[in-house]
């Protein structure tokens, strides 16, 4: 059946890149980017700015192709009990006024897709009361997994439960994230995982080659959860042993300035970090990499690790969440959460040449799984799978 290029799909995102924070969400807009090549994608995002000056503020611009609408609102400060009331008043209200000035530029969207839940799914929750109103849903988070476990609240256990019922389907990013939804009761008949998507910069004429002086390299946004300290306790770990290699550390975050402080103190000469980067730079910089290291307590499915093995990159990291659904013996190797031990010894491994890997049978792979189109695709099929007419 050929795609009607009319038909508008209405993002409803939790998370998504934005004047205040560049970098958040965007595998979500990576999403949007590789559905809007099959159909209009419109982006409706709800954030809050402590900095502005007026309850509400209306932006609209084009990125990438994407209609992007975001409606800021004045967060509160405090972190108080009243504060978080106002902060979720503000939050449906300004979905609610956010709406109806996006629906004064455009006709009703064929469909809403969320992106996190719950507050983002209020909307079409709502509407559909009222009339027929299809959503869709996309869970990210991984606050249903036990290491992180901030799925809490008799409340928002009973809403997220009704908004999914109410919704046509439902997708995680991974097999893992989707069995702790389950458990959680959260279940539907239109159940799918639908991986993250990287973008077609990361597949574009690189070939991995192994003559390169061994460098690692670490991409992350510098969460807790991240464990950076242990990934520069294994480089000192390898420095007291002779080891000839550099670590590159790529992002910024709450644990950033900590990072630098502890190399500092380990006396890690080897050790640059570069801050926050995007496109094209962090394309160059993972293009260098004899392996990316992620040694995460828990995630669910890191985009980075999406991005290293379509360049064709190997990855050294944590057996946590959707990880080993990611990585074998073809393109990396897989180590026990907090072990700084078995971190050394793999990246030890890999700059001895005891274990090498084959980039193009890393990329290749990566190509049928991640690419833009294939992800696409799926999405459609699901789509379809809830009745939407496409």
């Amino acid at each position: 059946m050929a795609i009607d290029q009319k038909k508008t799909v209405l993002f409803l995102p939790a998370w998504y890149p934005n004047r205040t924070h560049l970098s958040v969400g965007s595998f979500v807009r990576s999403h949007a980017e590789a559905i809007n090549t099959k159909l209009k994608v419109d982006v409706l995002l709800v954030f809050g700015d402590e900095s502005l000056e007026k309850l509400f503020d209306f932006q609209q611009t084009n990125v990438n192709g994407i209609d992007t609408y975001i409606q800021y609102f004045k967060k509160p400060k405090s972190t108080g009990a009243i504060a978080q009331f106002v902060k979720a008043s503000l939050y449906v209200i300004g979905q609610f006024y956010g709406y109806f000035l996006y629906r004064k530029q455009q006709p009703k969207p064929a469909f809403f897709h969320v992106h996190v839940l719950t507050r983002a799914a209020i909307l079409p929750f709502v509407l559909n009361f009222f009339s027929k109103t299809t959503y869709y849903i996309t869970e990210h988070w991984s606050r249903y997994l036990p290491a992180d476990n901030s799925y809490q609240g008799w409340l928002r256990k009973l809403v997220t439960k009704q908004v999914v019922k109410k919704a046509s389907g439902i997708t995680a990013v991974s097999e893992n994230l989707k069995l702790n939804m389950l458990r959680h009761g959260l279940a539907h008949p239109n159940f799918k995982v639908i991986s993250n998507v990287t973008k077609p910069i990361f597949f574009n004429g690189y070939r991995y080659k192994e003559s390169l002086p061994i460098q690692f390299v670490h991409v992350s946004n510098f969460a807790t959860c991240k464990n950076v300290k242990g990934i520069l306790e294994a480089v000192q770990l390898l420095n007291s042993r002779g080891c000839s290699f550099s670590l590159k550390m790529v992002g910024s975050g709450e644990e950033y300035e900590a990072a630098k402080i502890i190399t500092e103190q380990l006396g890690l000469t080897n050790v640059t970090f570069t801050g926050f980067i995007y496109g094209t730079a962090v394309v160059e910089a993972m293009t260098n990499a004899s392996a990316i290291i992620l040694f995460s307590d828990y995630e669910n499915q890191p985009v980075v690790i999406t991005e290293a093995l379509s360049l064709g990159v190997p990855v050294i990291a944590t057996s946590v969440g959707g990880i080993p659904e990611m990585i074998n013996q073809s393109n990396g190797i897989l180590i026990a959460a907090n072990d700084v031990e078995a971190l050394a010894a793999a990246m030890l491994a890999v700059a001895s040449g005891e274990i090498k890997f084959d980039s193009e049978v890393i990329k290749a792979d990566a190509l049928q799984k991640f690419h833009p189109s294939v992800v696409a695709n799926q999405f459609l099929d699901f789509y379809r799978l809830g009745g939407a007419e496409i």
